[in-house]
C-alpha cells in the first residue's frame, strides 16, 4: 500500500532491528502493556507479526510497518521504518475492527502518523468493507487521542481503571469511526 510519502507493507522478521530502534525507548513504550524491548523481544515480535497477513475471522489481524519513501525518482530504495500498525477483526462477520499503532517519536511532527493511520483506515473500510472501527488507548496517551480526532474518530467513552499496566491501574479512552464518516464513505 502506498501513500504520498509512505509504503505500508507486511512486517518481516528482518524488521526486528528497525522496530527495536523505537520500542527500546521509554517514551515509546510508556503507555503500552510491555516496557522497553530488548533484541530478543524485537525478534519474537517481528516473527509473530510477520505471520499476520490477512483477516479471516475474529481475533485475526493484519500487521504492517510504515516506511518513509525517500524523496527520489522511483524506484527508490526503502526508507526508514517510522511506525507499525495493526488492524484486528473484532467480530466474526469482519464488520467491526480495531486499529492500533506505535510510531517512532523521531518521525513525529511531519504528519506521517496521520498519513499511515489514514491508509490503515482505507484498508479497513475499503478493502475489508468494515462498518465500524474502534481505537482504544491509555487515557494519558494524548498523542494517540489527537491522532484519532484528526482522523475523524469520535470519543465514545472512558473506561476507568480497566488495565493494570506496569503495576498501575490506568484508564482507557475509546474512540469509534463509522464507514459512513470516513473520507469517501457514504454520507462523509
Amino acid at each position: 500500500m502506498h501513500t504520498e510519502r509512505l509504503v505500508l507493507r507486511y512486517v518481516r522478521e528482518a524488521d526486528a532491528p528497525a522496530l527495536l530502534r523505537y520500542y527500546r525507548r521509554e517514551d515509546t513504550t510508556r503507555y503500552l502493556l510491555d516496557g522497553p524491548w530488548d533484541g530478543e523481544k524485537a525478534h519474537r515480535e517481528a516473527s509473530l507479526r510477520s505471520g499476520r497477513l490477512h483477516i479471516e475471522a475474529a481475533g485475526f489481524a493484519v500487521c504492517l510497518v510504515a516506511e518513509e519513501v525517500p524523496p527520489a525518482v522511483p524506484p527508490a530504495p526503502a526508507g526508514a521504518v517510522v511506525g507499525d500498525l495493526s488492524l484486528w477483526a473484532v467480530d466474526g462477520t469482519l464488520s467491526l475492527g480495531e486499529v492500533s499503532w506505535v510510531f517512532d517519536p523521531d518521525a513525529g511532527g511531519r504528519g506521517l502518523a496521520t498519513e499511515a493511520a489514514g491508509a490503515l483506515l482505507d484498508l479497513a473500510f475499503g478493502h475489508y468493507g468494515m462498518h465500524r472501527v474502534r481505537a482504544r488507548m491509555d487515557a494519558r496517551n494524548t498523542a494517540s487521542a489527537r491522532l484519532c480526532e484528526r482522523l475523524g474518530f469520535r470519543r465514545e467513552g472512558l473506561l476507568r481503571q480497566d488495565w493494570l499496566i506496569k503495576g498501575e491501574w490506568t484508564d482507557t479512552l475509546v474512540y469509534g469511526l463509522l464507514a459512513a464518516e470516513w473520507r469517501g464513505g457514504p454520507g462523509a
